[in-house]
């Protein structure tokens, strides 16, 4: 018997995915509390849908639970799959002796075939399989012989000349259905004695059995590479109309794939990006328009014909194992170290312990000496007080922020720094770069003084007199005597708030020395007469100072506001000028008592530039806003305000963070911004932060960070109207008391 086409299973006969199937139907399993399952019982599913699998493992029969434990095992699938399988040993050589004979080599598996290809494009060559065949390809999986009929109706072969070649007794009821010879392989749990009761060719207990036999593919049929193309990507059921058609044509139908790019989809490309070169440098509206259409069609066509695809193949795939693998190590994390086994003597108590830890004192076992290698670092530790975990939290915030809450959340806190602490650290380094890049940023602007106001106007004023004589135009000579004007009624409104001050400051030096007089007085016991008269005097000073603030208060500029109802305007009027008598009277209670004025200062002083106090201050708010964001049931994970409060806490240290980085570039610091980055690159870092955290993809991370963003505003805009509401209560409150 002569077989010119070998159709491999994948799990179990070609690659040993066992222990990536395993953990994938374990973490799936523990997480709605089937904790009970066996390894061995996961095993003897495989080769099963995912839906039968943890129908058997679980009981369960609602179809819409298996679909859910369906999606969840190819989120964990996508972390634990590829990089815990590994082709069995004889695998390669076998499948190259097959190929290097002209034999058609193919894959039938109820695995998806992506999935299936991760691996095999890691050892063989992108055109090394005439196809593969997975489960997203077929409407029925195995025993169902669609996915065997599908490869030998697109192979052109018949079924005599057609070997399969699997590990279960699904995979031989799958041969038999189909009407092909079926060689089994014991490297998966179903025994040899299982096989044979089905139909078979041979059973083996290693694929370099088929190399054995002396039934090998001969060479008469022309290569399978030369005669007919090469698919190893989608094959979709194709309808039997269709079929018929291909075959009459003498060609194998095309695979399923996505469309290449369009003439209207390139053109409206072009568009947007010669729009967003023309607007305007303050706005970016058709620079993010392009981004996303671009988004969208690299989604969902393809833009690089098949030929260049073929061509950068040698050098692109490795490129992507690489990413796959960072993307791995993003989700996975900095693993705890398996501990040690052999015995150690602690050098701190001596006690012998097994571990990495002293269970008496706690000491880590590695304690060498010192040397300059560790020196340096223990003299920084001390200086710092900061263990390890601070700079791995820091590292963990540039690239896998998400992955490090949810971890962090999940209960593995030994890794890294905690969130506050975090924060107030980044705010002092924040502070200190400041110093060195902007130090005049940290410096509250005082308003300038008089006459240094004087000076400028006058200068201006001079300015404006130099271009009169020089102008010719009347109207122009008009206009620039009309600033002049301007600029001679602020010089007076500046003598005139001098003058004020200046006797200001000379009646609150008096009244203070007065002040201390009338204390000496009471100590001394005095006539009351004079005491009476140093109050009636200090009563007449204040007087005096309460008469120029309102003459102040009344040169400054009125702001109208336009009601409709004369009832509305005096309402305010009177609120405005309640708010004004209260805010004197607190002053002059301030004024008065020396440890108030000190707590004040100090409280301004401190709150000017102070960072951490404000970011913390928007925590509670942008976490509700997230909890409200994120409340959908279709979300497996859910939080609690608690834990939204850390992990706005950590994003707030990765803003942070990059704004220390970016300082320097920048040349000058915003201090009085709650943070130094853009507010597009922080909604990016929020995109970011939300899709490693919930899963989500990169859309609907987009749209679920924009309803976040939406959610503060409106929280914003209510809290504003309860602090006036408040604000107003006190007014009313503070000056029936004062």
């Amino acid at each position: 018997m002569s077989y010119t086409t070998y159709l491999f299973d994948f799990d179990y006969t070609l690659a040993d995915s066992s222990r990536g199937i395993v953990t994938c139907f374990r973490n799936v399993l523990n997480q709605h509390g089937y904790n009970d399952v066996t390894d061995e019982a996961i095993k003897r599913t495989i080769g099963k849908t995912l839906e039968e699998s943890f129908s058997i493992l679980t009981g369960v029969t609602d179809a819409d639970q298996l679909e859910s434990f369906k999606n969840e095992y190819r989120k964990e699938a996508d972390t634990h799959m590829t990089i815990n399988t590994v082709l069995f040993l004889e695998t390669k050589s076998v499948l190259l002796a097959l190929k290097d004979a002209g034999a058609f080599i193919g894959i039938i598996s109820t695995k998806y075939r992506f999935r299936i290809k991760e691996l095999v494009d890691q050892h063989f060559p992108g055109n090394f399989f005439n196809i593969i065949v997975g489960g997203e390809d077929v409407k029925a999986a195995k025993p169902s012989p669609e996915g065997l009929l599908l490869a030998i109706k697109e192979l052109h072969i018949t079924k005599a000349e057609t070997l399969y070649i699997g590990d279960s007794t699904i995979d031989a009821a799958t041969a038999k259905a189909a009407g092909v010879n079926f060689a089994g392989v014991t490297h998966g749990v179903t025994t040899a004695e299982e096989l044979s009761k089905y139909p078979h060719w041979k059973i083996m207990s290693s694929l370099e059995e088929l190399l054995e036999s002396d039934d090998q593919p001969t060479n008469n049929k022309p290569s399978a590479d030369k005669k007919y193309p090469v698919t190893d990507k989608a094959i979709s059921p194709v309808p039997a109309s269709s079929t018929s058609s291909a075959s009459a044509s003498g060609t194998p139908s095309g695979p399923r794939r996505r469309k290449m790019i369009n003439i209207w989809q390139i053109l409206i490309l072009a568009v947007l990006l010669w729009l967003s070169f023309e607007e305007g440098e303050n706005s970016n509206v058709f620079m993010w328009a392009f981004l996303l259409v671009l988004w969208y069609i690299l989604t969902t066509r393809r833009i690089v014909p098949d030929r260049v695809l073929d061509f950068i193949s040698p050098w692109w795939t490795p490129c992507k194992v690489r990413l796959r693998a960072l993307r791995i190590k993003m989700i996975r994390g900095k693993q705890v170290p398996v501990a040690s086994k052999e015995s150690n003597t602690c050098l701190n108590c001596g006690t012998v312990y097994t571990g990495s830890y002293c269970n008496r004192c706690g000491q880590s076992r590695n304690t060498p000496r010192y040397r300059l290698s560790n020196a340096f670092r223990n003299i920084l530790g001390g200086f710092t007080n900061i263990d390890n975990g601070f700079g791995r939290t820091l590292l963990d915030l540039l690239y896998r922020p998400g992955y490090m809450m949810k971890d962090f959340i999940a209960g593995k806190r030994i890794l890294y720094f905690r969130p506050f602490q975090t924060l107030f650290v980044l705010a002092a380094l924040y502070i200190m770069a400041v110093q060195l890049v902007d130090p005049d940023a940290l410096k509250e602007k005082k308003k300038a003084s008089p006459e240094t106001q004087r000076q400028e106007i006058m200068a201006a004023r001079e300015q404006l007199q130099q271009r009169i004589e020089i102008a010719e135009d009347s109207t122009t000579k008009e206009m620039l005597s009309i600033a002049i004007e301007k600029l001679n009624n602020k010089l007076e409104d500046i003598e005139v708030e001098d003058s004020t001050e200046i006797q200001k400051k000379g009646l609150l030096i008096a009244r203070e020395q007065l002040q201390k007089q009338l204390q000496k007085q009471l100590k001394k016991a005095k006539p009351p007469t004079q005491k009476e008269a140093l109050e009636q005097t200090i009563e007449n000073i204040d007087q005096s100072l309460d008469k120029l603030k309102a003459e102040s208060n009344t040169k400054k500029p009125n702001i109208v506001i336009k009601t409709g109802d004369d009832d509305n305007e005096d309402l305010i009027d009177e609120f405005v000028g309640s708010s004004l008598s209260v805010s004197n009277k607190l002053e002059k209670v301030v004024q008065n008592t020396p440890f108030l004025q000190k707590v004040w200062n100090l409280l301004h002083s401190w709150g000017h530039g102070n960072k951490a106090f404000r970011i913390i201050a928007t925590l509670p708010l942008f976490a509700l806003a997230t909890l409200m964001a994120f409340r959908s049931k279709k979300n497996k994970i859910r939080y609690n305000l608690t834990e939204h409060v850390f992990m706005q806490a950590y994003i707030a240290c990765q803003i942070l963070l990059l704004s220390i980085i970016v300082l320097p570039f920048n040349g000058s610091a915003a201090v009085n911004n709650l943070y130094e980055l853009p507010i597009l690159v922080i909604f990016a870092l929020f995109c970011l932060d939300y899709k490693q955290l919930y899963g989500y993809s990169w859309w609907r991370s987009f749209w679920t960070t924009l309803l976040m963003f939406l959610y503060s505003l409106i929280l914003v805009i209510l809290f504003a109207i309860v602090v006036v509401g408040l604000l107003i209560a006190a007014v009313y409150i503070l000056e029936t008391i004062l």
